[in-house]
């Protein structure tokens, strides 16, 4: 497969979507033609929507069954989207058999209300297997009390917080020698910022210490605004991480940018849909994958928190005369699990305290939890 059988395959998909979009308030503004695509290299003449450009309220197409989720995206201001909730339709057969035979603890942090990854489980997870443990820690003590219920552990994480559960446990069983977390059976679905293999191996051979046990994983690969892009399981997909494209969405990788394009018809339509990530398409036995994942420049993107670094460096360059150079420096506390970023600037002479002293408070006005 290349790219014109990939576009081929997915046509008529496309041109639905497009045909949506023109009804919208955003695509009448455009006075966008109807449909008189071809080829994929006519594809790429139509227009990318980029969302700091677009209102979402002017992509907005009514309907049934539609959620609300906020997102700062690459913006850095809330925008609301609107979408199917998503659907987890199986898992393979071992997997579900493990799930459902044994008392099933399914497992992940509290996160806050809204927060798409986490809902598209818990509400799949919940229609599956109706006879499972459904559990939000929030401290150490609730985690210690739910890992040890049920038999079979299925643990839904950002890579930090999967370290974090790995050091509690760990300080748990060496102050208590007596304490065992073992189990049949752990599965672990990563997600959120990139991940590399190291830092995945590490975390499983620390679990499977912990556990006494194997531990299956996978890592997924989303947005908000989309829902899920990709997911990567090792033993379908090899020893590197690299994402399957769900069939739910188009992908374009324009100059090492990933487009998208979800097959919505209903709620907030995206076409050709900038999500600020960068990365690597290519096909693999007739299908789509993404690898390389990483943040556009402009933005950096740590421990959850956005900073603009183009508006940052214009905000210092018009209160410091001096050449600048800024550093980022993430540091991550797996024992609180939580994130640092320290952002340095450095200039060839020391610069007055009241200059100090304005940077130290108006710095952080670039830096967008989301």
């Amino acid at each position: 497969m290349n790219v014109e059988e990939y576009f081929d395959k997915n046509k008529t998909k496309l041109k639905e979507v497009y045909e949506i979009l023109r009804s919208t308030e955003f695509g009448k503004e455009l006075s966008l033609p109807p449909w008189n695509v071809k080829s994929y290299e006519d594809f790429k003449k139509l227009p990318i929507i980029h969302p700091k450009e677009v209102s979402f309220e002017k992509l907005f197409i009514p309907g049934n069954g539609l959620w609300r989720f906020k997102t700062s995206g690459v913006t850095g201001k809330a925008k609301t989207v609107y979408r199917d909730i998503g659907t987890i339709e199986s898992y393979p057969e071992d997997m579900d058999k493990m799930l459902r035979n044994n008392l099933t603890v399914f497992l992940h942090s509290k996160r806050r209300e809204g927060e798409s990854y986490y809902e598209v489980h818990d509400i799949n997870h919940k229609r599956m297997y109706p006879n499972g443990i459904f559990l939000e820690y929030e401290n150490k003590k609730q985690l210690l009390e739910y890992v040890q219920k049920g038999e079979v552990l299925f643990i839904v994480e950002y890579p930090l917080m999967a370290e974090w559960i790995c050091y509690q446990l760990e300080e748990a069983l060496e102050n208590m020698p007596s304490q065992s977390f073992a189990k049949k059976k752990v599965y672990l679905e990563l997600s959120g910022e990139p991940v590399t293999e190291a830092q995945v191996q590490n975390i499983i051979t620390r679990m499977m210490k912990i556990f006494q046990c194997d531990v299956e994983y996978s890592i997924t690969y989303g947005s908000t605004e989309t829902g899920l892009i990709g997911t990567y399981i090792p033993t379908l997909h090899g020893s590197r991480i690299i994402y399957e494209v769900s069939p739910s969405l188009f992908v374009e990788e324009i100059d090492g940018e990933i487009i998208l394009t979800p097959f919505r018809k209903r709620g907030t339509i995206l076409f050709r849909y900038k999500i600020g990530d960068r990365g690597k398409l290519f096909f693999k036995e007739n299908k789509p994958f993404l690898q390389d994942i990483r943040r556009c420049e402009g933005n950096i993107y740590v421990a959850g928190a956005q900073v603009n670094v183009v508006e940052l460096i214009s905000y210092l360059k018009n209160i410091i005369s001096y050449p600048i150079a800024i550093e980022f420096f993430k540091r991550e506390d797996s024992i609180k699990g939580v994130c640092f970023l320290n952002v340095v600037v450095h200039t060839p002479k020391g610069l007055p305290h009241p200059i100090k002293n304005k940077l130290a408070s108006s710095i952080k006005n670039f830096i967008i939890n989301s």
